[in-house]
């Protein structure tokens, strides 16, 4: 993963087409270590999410577009972004990101 990357103080893994992790930042070798960290590299990412969240989360990736949406966990509230990338000009798979958001985000309107 690139060096920016893994300062990046969100979730990213990169996929392929199937949900094989290809590449974690160290963000998200942190979170994931407890069930193995960068050992997940080489993984399907589909394998550790439960249904309906497996469901859910494979329609968004099969949509081949950018989708985000926010969940909670343990309180914590997250913003998920999937987004395909391509390589050579075709579909090589899709990026999931995941950032924790602050309980109080400020909103800046720019207009």
């Amino acid at each position: 993963m690139e060096a920016w990357a893994d300062s990046f103080p969100a979730e990213i893994m990169v996929c392929d087409p199937q949900g094989v992790i290809l590449g974690m930042n160290e963000t998200a070798i942190q979170i994931y270590a407890a069930v193995g960290g960068a050992a997940l590299i080489g993984r399907n990412v589909f394998d550790h999410h439960d249904e309906p969240s497996r469901s859910q989360v494979r329609a968004l990736v099969g949509e081949r577009c950018t989708r985000m949406y926010t969940t909670q966990k343990a309180g914590q509230k997250k913003l998920v972004i999937i987004a395909p990338w391509d390589e050579a000009g075709a579909y090589a798979g899709f990026i999931l990101q995941v950032l924790d958001l602050p309980e109080n985000l400020p909103n800046i309107i720019k207009d």
